[in-house]
């Protein structure tokens, strides 16, 4: 899940639209000693963080005595920083919080439980907000987060003008990975010399994920309360691993790591925007910088295939934000929570187009569900149901990224076989168990 903040962070300082006006918003000390000061914590780019300065000035209009300072943290340092400010005692009052994050600040003891708020509250509904999400975010019955957006990372953008050409008729969320292959395949277009001018599909990122779910695989036991990784414990994996090594090394749909590093700065995403890619697996915050830099075809985007068995699954991301136990003003926290993450703060998110409000009501809405590409974003409606979230260890990313992903590099150029692959993997996954700390 590191991969796919790393991209949603960099596309918000590209988005093409800055939703308000950046104010300033306490940063500097009232002249009044009545006054409760807040500090709020976020990695968000340029959009996201004039929509939330919006919010917070809003707010502080509603509650003068309130002053609300807005500390942004680059992402890649966010979670050590916050870990070091909470053990110094320096910490925020509250924090942004992801679903991949979500365990290092559970486990650090550092989260409020929101319990007594929500039941002290009757004009706050938890029932608004996606229950996945919810679940998420809830440990032994205890609510730590507000959610803000779900992101299934189930959309293969796609090129109408290409699936057109090749007289495909356009992918419907009912697919599977069979059907997806002929597509691939009949959209890859080559030179006599062999030289490959269009690629049928390419991912955001090397992922793995939506392959493995939907081949019926789970990373862990529990999701919730996870005490071994079962991930290639069963022959789902191969089955997954090799489909999309087939995709590059057999069937030449996919373009190759080698290639891809050829290519220099440009990233997978350009090559849909250039039309040199046909499909591209990812999530909607590309909707925005597609929306602004694709000029010279219609694109739509359909939900991840199913797997050979029928299975529909794919990974999530999802953020919200939480109170951090050693607030001193956890009322007032409680309000700006509460206002940042209600109804007109979800609305201006879903304006963006670049994130799913948790709120089901907004996501429901025009606002979300505008007339622009892509059209068929209401498939992200159904498709929370078939989330997966990360699982709840603090080590979660750590194997991911840090081991399992590299022992796979040398399978998707052909230089390692799959099988010897899974042993590896096995072999590193019982030597990492899932933390809790």
């Amino acid at each position: 899940m590191k991969r796919y903040f790393r991209w949603i962070s960099t596309m918000l300082f590209l988005a093409f639209v800055i939703v308000g006006a950046l104010e300033t918003t306490g940063c500097g000390k009232a002249s009044s000693s009545s006054k409760i000061h807040l500090t709020i914590s976020s990695w968000g780019g340029i959009n996201e963080n004039a929509i939330l300065s919006r919010m917070i000035g809003d707010f502080e209009k509603k509650h003068p005595n309130i002053r609300v300072h807005l500390e942004r943290v680059p992402y890649n340092n966010y979670v050590p920083k916050l870990m070091t400010d909470i053990a110094g005692g320096v910490a925020p009052d509250v924090i942004f919080v992801e679903v991949g994050n979500f365990a290092n600040f559970y486990y650090s003891h550092a989260l409020q439980p929101l319990n007594s708020f929500i039941q002290a509250d009757p004009n706050f509904k938890l029932s608004a907000y996606y229950p996945q999400e919810i679940r998420h975010f809830t440990v032994d019955q205890q609510v730590y987060v507000v959610p803000r957006d779900i992101a299934p990372i189930a959309c293969v953008f796609y090129n109408e003008n290409e699936f057109k050409a090749a007289h495909l008729p356009y992918p419907n969320d009912n697919w599977n990975w069979n059907q997806f292959l002929y597509d691939a395949r009949h959209l890859t277009k080559r030179l006599p010399d062999g030289h490959t001018t269009q690629w049928g599909v390419i991912d955001d990122w090397t992922m793995i994920e939506p392959w493995i779910y939907s081949a019926g695989c789970q990373w862990v036991n529990n999701i919730e309360h996870p005490t071994q990784w079962t991930l290639a414990a069963t022959p789902n994996f191969l089955t997954a691993i090799r489909f999309r090594r087939n995709l590059i090394t057999k069937y030449k749909v996919m373009i190759p790591p080698a290639s891809l590093s050829a290519i220099g700065g440009a990233g997978t995403s350009d090559l849909f925007i250039n039309g040199k890619v046909a499909m591209f697996i990812s999530g909607i915050w590309r909707t925005p910088p597609f929306r602004h830099e694709i000029k010279n075809f219609k694109w739509n985007v359909a939900m991840f295939p199913k797997g050979p068995t029928g299975i529909r699954a794919f990974a999530s991301g999802g953020s919200g934000y939480a109170i951090l136990k050693s607030c001193k003003h956890k009322q007032a926290a409680w309000k700006l929570i509460k206002y940042i993450d209600g109804v007109k703060g979800e609305t201006l998110l879903a304006q963006t187009g670049l994130a799913q409000p948790a709120m089901m009501s907004v996501a429901e809405s025009k606002a979300f569900l505008d007339k622009l590409p892509p059209l068929n974003k209401k498939m992200l409606l159904k498709a929370v149901k078939y989330a997966i979230f990360p699982p709840l260890a603090t080590n979660f990313a750590e194997v991911e990224n840090g081991l399992v992903y590299p022992a796979l590099d040398d399978v998707w150029d052909g230089r390692k076989s799959v099988v010897k692959a899974t042993k590896q993997i096995r072999r590193i996954l019982a030597k990492n168990p899932p933390r809790d700390k």
